[in-house]
């Protein structure tokens, strides 16, 4: 939790705690109305406080999210797949002839022989 948030929560647990005893005095008063709007303000702050910790949950997933997606992209996963396929050939003329002929400068190249 960042600094910020903390200093937050610790002001809505201010609040809340000051709106509360504002509502147990308003009941001792005999201030109805005064202690409900007092109680529903406390719940509004509740509802902060929920609302502030669910936002830092999905801020905290989105980071991860994009800390992974960063370290692998669709696009670098393809391109790897074709560096390795890329890798196993030995030369041009092999891969544009579906390995039937080699360049004169494979090392792959070797005499033919008719014992098939």
């Amino acid at each position: 939790m960042s600094r910020l948030a903390g200093l937050l929560h610790t002001a809505y647990g201010a609040l809340f705690g000051w709106l509360a005893w504002c509502a147990v005095q308003s009941a001792r008063n005999d201030a109805l109305w005064a202690c409900a709007a007092f109680a529903a303000g406390s719940c509004f702050v509740l509802v902060a406080v929920i609302r502030e910790g669910d936002l830092t949950d999905a801020r905290r997933r989105e980071a991860v999210r994009a800390r992974r997606d960063a370290h692998l992209h669709p696009a670098d996963a393809s391109a790897a797949a074709a560096a390795v396929a890329l890798a196993g050939w030995c030369c041009t003329a092999w891969a544009a002839t579906a390995g039937t002929e080699h360049d004169p400068a494979c090392r792959h190249r070797g005499p033919r022989s008719n014992t098939a």
